[in-house]
């Protein structure tokens, strides 16, 4: 395997693993708020936290999505050339 296909691969996992920590993170922080808040959570105010955290982990993960298919792209690319002669 080239060094630009293992260095892609290892740009997409590194990505794969960033947004799920990322989103993990934004999980239990939707716990935290729940254990901080002195008043259990009405329905409408869970919506409107789950939803911050919806927008938080988008926000950071559509990059990375972007990065991944673009390495997707390049690997593609570089399966697709004719070995050399």
């Amino acid at each position: 395997m080239g060094k630009l296909k293992l260095f892609l691969a290892a740009l997409m996992a590194a990505c794969v693993v960033i947004i799920g920590i990322v989103s993990f993170h934004s999980a239990n922080e939707i716990g935290r708020l729940k254990s901080f808040y002195p008043a259990p959570l009405t329905v409408e105010e869970a919506f409107y936290a789950s939803l911050i955290e919806f927008i938080k982990v988008h926000i950071i993960s559509l990059p990375l999505m972007a990065v991944i298919l673009i390495a997707a792209f390049l690997l593609w690319l570089e399966g697709r050339k004719p070995p050399p002669v």
